[in-house]
């Protein structure tokens, strides 16, 4: 049965270059066995669109298929494993699936996320020639006060990144003669070996993968085209954060390679212990000092909250020590702005000490005319220790 390549493609005989790469591109990921596992058909169907674009993408190949179809291919010089190998158009598995790495999105990726190249030993992006790669992204420890978490603040951050030559603009390079392609890997960044019936790809070594190399370099970046570079970075720090959280402020990282994308910076967050308050999430606990007649008659107070503000609370008559008492939305307010925690105020009664003989005098004589009604905590427990006696 002969093989119709136009129409396995889906373009006419008077498609460009542009337009075959482009329809190659979108039928090979249709039928890609990773997006169709366990279907011969589409597997078939895969190899026929790898065929068709590796004679109709040669110039040579075309015209012979053109004028004498897919006969005169068997017979041409230069098809090497014939059509469907890769001994011809395509040097190596890696280089077909080159092809339409676009349509995945830059880099091809595998099922279980892995880069279609990485069982090719490549690794590489886009086009394999450009050189082009993200710059690195940077990671910095921001310590915080206690105030700066509940309310929020913006810090300057100072960092050494690199940044895009002024000089070349990133070119690396005095003008773009300077430029050239590198002669080992013929532009591609890429070297192949051929190990019987695997092509294996590594880095070009000579241009470290970036398809080009600098004749006449740039004075300023000396053909980085990048150039390490002291800035300072304002940090907006969201009211609620805490210890371990991190900020992404996206392309304050290093400047990309080659008109690469800049890397990110992250900013890892410490907040500073505070001496009054202790955090548990968005709530904050404050240990809360009153007297003995203040527990037992009660009181009014004024108490601090988190984010500075004064509330006064109602302790009421007879309040034990330990007690905790709740005041709703006056905790940290949440990172993500669902809501405010609560402020837990722990009541400590502190015991007198130092005691005047008057002082004295007058406890003994409140003692002699106590109930066991004013200490119903004191009784039950006391009634409980009888009882346990009784019954050995």
């Amino acid at each position: 049965m002969k093989k119709d390549y136009y129409s396995t493609l889906g373009i006419s005989r008077e498609a460009s270059p542009e337009e075959i790469k482009k329809a190659y591109r979108k039928r090979a990921l249709e039928s890609h066995p990773d997006r169709n596992p366990g279907d011969t058909k589409a597997a078939e169907q895969f190899k026929l669109i790898s065929e068709a674009y590796e004679v109709l993408s040669d110039e040579n190949r075309k015209r012979i298929y053109d004028q004498y179809g897919e006969e005169g291919l068997r017979g041409a010089s230069g098809m090497g494993g014939g059509a469907g190998g890769f001994g011809g158009g395509f040097s190596s598995m890696e280089e077909a699936l080159r092809t339409f790495m676009g349509a995945f999105g830059g880099q091809g990726q595998g099922r279980g996320g892995e880069s279609i190249f990485d069982f090719f030993g490549g690794g590489g992006q886009e086009g394999g020639d450009s050189g082009v790669r993200q710059g690195a992204s940077k990671k910095v420890t921001l310590r915080i006060s206690f105030e700066e978490a509940a309310k929020g603040a913006e810090k300057d951050l100072a960092i050494f990144n690199q940044v895009t030559c002024t000089e070349c603009q990133g070119l690396g390079a005095r003008t773009k003669a300077g430029v050239k392609s590198c002669a080992t890997c013929q532009g591609k960044g890429q070297v192949y070996q051929n190990r019987g019936f695997f092509s294996m790809s590594s880095v070009c070594p000579h241009c470290g993968g970036a398809g080009q190399t600098i004749v006449d370099p740039c004075k300023s970046c000396h053909g980085a085209g990048r150039v390490k570079e002291k800035q300072t970075i304002k940090a907006r720090i969201p009211a609620g954060v805490d210890t371990g959280m991190r900020l992404k402020m996206s392309g304050h990282g290093d400047a990309g390679i080659a008109g690469g994308p800049s890397g990110d910076l992250f900013v890892y967050i410490e907040v500073e212990p505070h001496k009054t308050f202790q955090r548990q999430g968005d709530d904050v606990t404050i240990e809360f000092p009153i007297t003995f007649p203040e527990a037992t008659l009660g009181c009014k107070k004024e108490v601090p909250s988190p984010l500075g503000e004064s509330i006064r609370i109602n302790i009421p008559e007879g309040t034990q020590n330990g007690k905790v008492l709740r005041v709703s939305g006056k905790g940290i307010p949440n990172v993500h702005g669902q809501g405010q925690g609560d402020l837990l105020i722990r009541i400590a009664v502190e015991t007198p000490v130092r005691l005047s003989e008057k002082q004295k005098d007058l406890l003994r004589a409140f003692e002699e005319i106590e109930t066991a009604e004013n200490h119903p905590n004191t009784q039950g427990f006391l009634d409980k220790i009888k009882a346990f006696f009784s019954g050995c």
